[in-house]
């Protein structure tokens, strides 16, 4: 699969609310997630820790709306563009946009890089 195939089917599962199969199907076990502000999940490495913090993230916001673009291709790497209508627990309700650049390496997303 090419990076534009590889990225197209990505961004399809994503937009279609199935970010879990997106990461079982195309993350790589090595996968490096970085986060674009300091804390304890600034950065992950291995499959394993970059689910945990996904299904941190779920568990503690309540998602009200969904939206994404791209995905945007150049070489090996992809990006998508997401907008989230969404309440942190214990939070105020907010709107997010961030861009996400997903770097891939022997048919798997090795990097995800996020930009807000």
């Amino acid at each position: 699969m090419d990076v534009r195939e590889l990225a197209a089917d990505y961004a399809a599962l994503v937009a279609a609310g199935k970010m879990d199969e997106a990461a079982m199907k195309h993350w790589s076990d090595d996968l490096v997630t970085i986060e674009a502000m300091p804390g304890e999940m600034s950065q992950t490495r291995g499959k394993d820790e970059a689910l945990a913090k996904a299904r941190w993230w779920y568990e503690n916001h309540e998602i009200h709306g969904f939206r994404s673009e791209g995905p945007f291709v150049n070489g090996d790497t992809f990006l998508i563009i997401m907008d989230i209508d969404v309440t942190p627990k214990g939070g105020k309700r907010i709107s997010m946009r961030e861009v996400v650049g997903y770097r891939v390496a022997n048919d798997k997303v090795v990097e995800e890089r996020y930009f807000y």
